[in-house]
């Protein structure tokens, strides 16, 4: 770094470049143009020679010609360059003159008030509050000043009687610890006691000599506070409050003191430094040099404090310059010793390979001490207008970022790969060499990878650059004309033009010329020539006029057409006609504006403007120039600015730089810099402008050397602000995806999954071969494989299971392929199709949001096995039903864990399988039920829509998305074009109703006639499965449809329900009393069929009932004493035999043992019958009861013939029931249908009946023909 980088300013250097830029052109001018000649003679031998020179240098003269063309235009940019560039230097000047101006006057008013003043009297004092309580924290306040405070310690002050705290007001203001920004009200209150009290001046000038006490052997404690308190005691001595003579003694003391410590190691620099930039101007006159310069300049005069004579600001100065000589000395002593440290390092990295972190971080922060040290010394040399001491040149001064991060970058990350790809390097390195198209080029090659960068790529130099640009004044918006003329310094053009151009430019070349070369030689060539000549030139004008005319129209639809170039060969062959035919300063600087102002939504031509940029630098690089200082102008200015407004326009200005740096068209460090201005503020637009730019050139500038450790701390840093900053969902997801884009994680290599060949073979048949022209094939080779093997088996109904590892439009075929293997393989099908409901119901009873791509392929893999034919209807309707209701609450205040209100899923889920198989549903019964599904439907979406969660806000319109709105819409649309969608919640709830209205009561009746219908609900379901199962098998002998067949075509595919597919003619018309006869003789019918219903069954008697007698008879003494129960023969044998299964243990147990009267168990098993006889008297019955073993063969007998008909019995009874319910299932499904087709009805497993056709009498039905 050299001296003079600091001490000329960049204001300065443009009126210098604007002088050398004129001094240039005019000396190219006289150089150019011929010598004027001597002699007559020589003038004609001038003109003579002058076509032969014109003929063979057509080219030069070209390109001369529009270089005068342009001279006038060139000559008034600069002017009007100029003109701008002095009037902000003036206008600069007198501001700092009229602020200067305004404190000098307001020192010296404040001076003359607090020595002129008249203290009050003793009467002023009695009038005030002595109060012991309101001085104390009044002094208390003190001691915690602030600017704020001000007003009201005036106010307090006016009240209050201070005279006995003085000593204690001192000390706080003394020992408070206060801003920068505190200082001038300290001085405001410290005058006004001043003023107010006598004795104030010498206890506060007590109390800042202990405040300022400083010994020379002992460091400072606090440089904040001391830096702070020397200021503001130099204000109160210049303001007054303190006496000059004792005040400016204490303050040489605590100067002198300071630079005596600081001699080694300058650690009070800082207070000096401040000293010097609030105080002195006053105290030792000086004055910032670049105002010094442009008051030279301008002759202008900077106004003088009088506080001080001259030579009391000479000693000053004196010493505070003796001061930077010795700080010059440090800074030099510190680089040498810098390099030495960074000469060690590198010699230690050459032979081990290898630095400690120890001697990395002693040198990184060495190199920290050492920017800061010479900032500071740079600030001071400003303010004495002392120049810095040359130091060592960047490359030979150490630079750690630089130096050991290379040579770690060497070790561990190897070669690094910018690009990518060889096509994107291609595109970005490969330009044409314009050589070969500019025969006559002699100015070298420039190489893109020559442009300056900073040798230093560090944070801190960044910090450093950010923090001097954003104290610059940059102009509100860089867009104008103006802007854009003054925002950088004008080249000459060198590039000559082709031999192509028209021969007008050359001739207007040469009739400039002449008016130089011929002079005199023309006023000897007589009256008549001059007139032809006159007239010649005329004619010469004015075809220029029209030459220069068509030139612009020409470039004017070139810049059109520029933008049109989308390719690589189209940018090119357009950067070709530019240097060719347009390249001129004025056409350049045209052109820069016309890219600059790309429109601000055409990002996807920036990349080839950027090329074409580059490869006209390769000849001229002004225009490189002036476009990447006209962006960086506008990106500082739109973050200025600080306005949540055109974000289109601020992401284009940061693409446009990431492209230019891919280009080296722009710095690195600039842009680099730019993405530490975007994280100083990471918020709103910044977070966008900055993810654009990281996606853009964030992966070129991580594998560079050079900037690799700097984007690496910017990307750490802008996660560590994602996570500790809470912010929108969207941005989270921004910076996720760029940070991931440039950095991708390391994933582990997943080891390979091993499975048996058959496996393999299997997947590889349903997941890479499987496409719609080769389903049979696969077929075929799916039924080869040894479906017995369970372990095969189970693994291809698994993989025929998994429709949502395939392509989406191939789930089609795999739902063709598993209906081609259900007429071979039934059982494996019905897996299938049960694993395909069972991870649907899975799915809904699981909310994961990466379930979601699964979820939607298994539902359209269900739908496709209905237009498949491998389902039915009833178990889509199902599923429907299943998807809008399951977990689902309608009650909003009510939030389900399975059904969020902001997941819309179900509703996408619901559309997919409408779309799939919907337009499928084409007989009437299934077009009725799914009319039912409709309704239900829409309330469900109705019900989502409506939630407080989509609901209007005051700012925003309907949250609800729209791109489900239309889905809900074109889904709707393909199933029922015609169909009247409902407007609101309520319509929904209302038609829902209704449908409860027409339907639900009938069902209630139905089921409140016979109550004991709840209890066989198991059978019944039973009995439902069994129907269905027979229902499936039908399946197998369907013919397989393809599902894009349309509807109509589908003329041999109907389903099983219980309507034809062709409607039956309608029945004649009934009269009003056949219509009542018949609704009287059905209920009739129905009333007697619901008694007979509940009368018990009679069971027919097979044993012979006991008489009476019989009953009566007594007992025996041998039955009694035998332990036979008392009245057991009284019963009959049936109800003995029953007595005797129910007690009866069970197989291979011993028989029961009859309790005897004392509780104890006889020996043996036995049953009880009673045996009838026929008397001899008159053939009277005679019964006589006996006992026979439980093993005997007419027990055993007896009991068998029980068993039979209880289980005959049970039988009865469950047909029985099950003909109850089917008969009202029939009932139901006949409600659902029209009256008039109520008596047409048909089995599922029949076929329908074909009528034979009828022409109708009289009028025709409408609502038949089009309903």
């Amino acid at each position: 770094m050299l001296a003079s980088d600091s001490t000329a300013p960049d204001v300065l250097e443009a009126p210098l470049a604007s002088t050398a830029t004129n001094n240039t052109a005019s000396a190219t001018t006289t150089t150019d143009g011929a010598t004027p000649p001597e002699s007559g003679k020589d003038q004609e031998q001038a003109v003579a020679t002058a076509p032969p020179e014109d003929s063979s240098n057509v080219e030069q003269g070209d390109g001369d010609g529009d270089a005068d063309a342009d001279g006038d235009a060139d000559t008034d940019a600069d002017a009007e360059a100029s003109a701008a560039l002095e009037a902000e230097e003036r206008e600069e000047l007198q501001q700092f003159i009229n602020e200067l101006r305004e404190k000098i006057e307001g020192k010296r008013q404040l001076r003359l008030q607090n020595s002129t003043f008249e203290l009050p009297g003793e009467e002023h004092f009695a009038r005030l509050d002595s109060n012991l309580k309101k001085n104390t924290a009044f002094v208390k306040k003190l001691k915690l000043f602030t600017a704020t405070q001000l007003d009201a310690l005036l106010r307090e002050l006016s009240a209050l009687n201070l005279s006995k705290y003085i000593s204690e007001i001192c000390a706080a203001l003394a020992e408070a610890k206060l801003k920068m920004t505190d200082v001038p009200a300290v001085v405001t209150l410290a005058s006004r006691l001043h003023c107010t009290y006598a004795d104030f001046d010498v206890q506060f000038l007590e109390a800042w000599q202990k405040a300022l006490n400083i010994k020379a052997s002992e460091k400072i404690g606090n440089p904040s506070k001391l830096r702070v308190d020397l200021r503001l005691f130099a204000e109160l001595v210049s303001s007054g409050v303190i006496q000059m003579k004792p005040g400016l003694a204490q303050l040489g003391v605590v100067l002198v003191h300071l630079i005596a410590q600081d001699k080694d190691d300058h650690s009070n620099f800082s207070i000096i430094l401040s000293f010097c930039r609030h105080c002195g101007e006053e105290y030792a006159g000086l004055v910032p040099q670049k105002m010094q310069q442009l008051a030279t300049k301008y002759g202008v005069e900077v106004p003088k404090s009088d506080f001080l004579t001259a030579d009391k600001q000479l000693n000053l100065r004196t010493m505070l310059k003796g001061y930077f000589k010795a700080l010059c000395k440090h800074v030099l002593a510190e680089q040498t010793e810098l390099m030495n440290m960074t000469k060690n390092i590198r010699r230690t990295m050459e032979c081990k390979g290898e630095i400690s972190t120890e001697k990395r971080e002693k040198c990184e922060l060495m190199q920290a001490s050492f920017d800061k040290l010479l900032a500071s010394a740079q600030s001071l040399s400003e303010l004495l207008g002392e120049p810095l001491p040359e130091l060592a040149k960047e490359s030979e001064c150490c630079n750690p970022g630089t130096v050991i991060d290379n040579m770690l970058d060497s070790a561990a990350f190897g070669v690094l790969d910018p690009w990518g790809d060889e096509e994107t390097r291609s595109f970005y390195t490969d330009l044409p060499d314009l050589r070969q198209f500019l025969p006559n080029f002699s100015a070298p090659k420039v190489d893109l990878e020559t442009l300056e960068e900073p040798s230093e790529l560090t944070e801190e130099a960044i910090e450093a650059n950010l923090d001097a640009e954003m104290d610059l004044d940059d102009p509100p918006s860089t867009a104008s004309d103006t802007a854009l003329e003054t925002a950088s310094e004008e080249l000459p053009s060198s590039t000559p033009t082709t031999a192509t151009s028209t021969p007008a430019i050359a001739t207007s070349t040469a009739e400039d010329v002449k008016p130089h070369k011929m002079g005199s030689a023309l006023m000897e060539l007589g009256r008549q020539q001059q007139q032809q000549q006159q007239q010649s030139q005329q004619n010469q004008n004015q075809s220029q006029t029209q030459t220069q005319t068509q030139l612009r129209q020409q470039f004017d639809g070139f810049l059109v057409n520029l933008f049109n170039c989308v390719n690589k060969e189209l940018i090119d062959s357009a950067a070709i006609e530019f240097l060719l035919n347009f390249n001129t300063k004025h056409q350049r600087k045209k052109l820069t504006r016309t890219i600059f102002s790309v429109q601000r939504t055409r990002l996807d031509i920036l990349p080839y403007l950027s090329r074409f940029v580059a490869i006209v630098h390769l000849c001229n690089t002004d225009v490189a120039a002036d476009l990447a200082e006209l962006l960086r102008k506008e990106f500082k200015w739109h973050i200025r600015k600080k306005n949540q407004l055109n974000i289109e326009s601020k992401l284009k200005i940061v693409r446009f730089i990431g492209e230019l740096v891919k280009f080296g068209l722009f710095k690195k460090f600039d842009a680099l810099g730019c993405l530490k201005m975007l994280l100083r503020d990471f918020q709103h637009h910044q977070i966008e402008m900055a993810c654009a730019f990281v996606e853009v050139s964030g992966v070129y500038l991580y594998n560079c050397r050079d900037a690799r450790l700097l984007m690496n701390v910017f990307l750490d840093q802008m996660l560590r602000l994602k996570t500790a900053t809470a912010m929108d969902s969207r941005h989270s997801a921004q910076i996720e995806s760029v940070y991931y884009l440039v950095k991708p994680p390391e994933s582990s290599k997943r080891e390979p999954t091993i499975r048996p060949p058959m496996h393999e073979y299997i997947r590889h048949l349903i997941f890479e071969e499987l496409c719609k022209q080769n389903v049979e094939r696969c077929i075929k080779m799916l039924r080869r494989i040894d479906w017995q093997d369970p372990e095969t088996n189970c693994y291809a109904i698994k993989c025929l299971s998994k429709a949502y590892l395939l392509r989406f439009p191939l789930i089609r075929c795999l739902a063709d392929l598993v209906s081609g293997l259900s007429s071979y393989q039934p059982r494996a099908v019905t897996i299938v199709i049960d694993n395909v409901f069972e991870d649907i119901r899975a799915g809904l009873e699981i909310h994961s949001p990466r379930m979601a791509q699964r979820r939607i392929a298994m539902a359209k893999y269900l739908g496709e096995m209905y237009n498949y034919k491998l389902v039915e209807s009833t178990h889509i309707l199902n599923t429907l039903y299943s998807i809008i209701s399951l977990g689902v609450s309608m009650d909003q205040s009510v939030v389900s864990p399975l059904d969020p209100p902001d997941s819309l899923f179900r509703l996408k889920l619901a559309c997919m399988l409408l779309d799939t198989c919907g337009p499928y549903f084409t007989s009437q019964a299934t077009r009725k039920k799914l009319d039912y599904f409709l309704v239900f439907f829409q309330h469900y979406y109705w019900f989502k829509k409506s939630h407080p969660v989509f609901s209007k806000s005051e700012n925003t319109s309907d949250l609800f998305p729209i791109l489900v709105d239309h889905t809900y819409r074109d889904c709707l649309a393909g199933v029922r074009p015609k169909l009247k969608l409902y407007k609101s919640w309520d319509q929904a709830k209302a038609a829902i109703d209704q449908l409860q209205e027409k339907l639900y009561p009938q069902l209630k009746a139905n089921s409140a006639q016979d109550p004991s219908l709840a209890t066989i609900s198991e059978i019944s379901e039973l009995d439902e499965g069994a129907t269905d199962e027979d229902s499936g098998s039908s399946n197998d002998q369907r013919e397989r449809q393809v599902a894009g067949q349309e509807p109509e075509q589908s003329n041999d595919w109907t389903e099983n329900e219980t309507e034809p597919p062709l409607p039956p003619p309608p029945p004649p018309e009934k009269s009003k009393e056949d219509l009542e006869f018949e609704h009287l003789y059905e209920k009739m019918t129905t009333d007697s069929y619901q008694e007979r219903l509940k009368e018990p069954i009679k069971a027919t008697a097979k044993d012979i009932p006991v008489p009476m007698m019989a009953r009566l008879q007594k007992k025996s003494y041998e039955q009694i004493t035998g332990g036979q129960a008392s009245g057991s023969a009284n019963t009959n044998a049936t109800q003995i035999s029953k007595a005797a299964a129910n007690h009866e243990a069970a197989p291979g147990s011993p028989g029961p043992e009859p309790p005897d009267g004392n509780g104890k168990s006889g020996a043996a098993a036995v049953v009880p019958f009673v045996l009838m006889v026929r008397g001899n008297k008159g053939g009277k019955q005679q019964f006589k009861s006996f006992v026979a073993p439980s093993d005997s063969h007419l027990a055993i007998n007896l009991k068998l013939q029980e068993q039979k008909i209880r289980e005959e019995k049970e039988k009865v009874k469950r047909l029985t029931l099950n003909i109850t319910e089917r008969i009202e299932e029939e009932d139901y499904q006949e409600s659902l249908l029209p009256p008039q087709q109520r008596n047409f009805t048909q089995s599922y497993y029949q076929k329908p009946n074909k009528h034979k056709f009828k022409h109708q009498k009289g009028a025709p039905d409408a609502d038949l023909i089009f309903h």
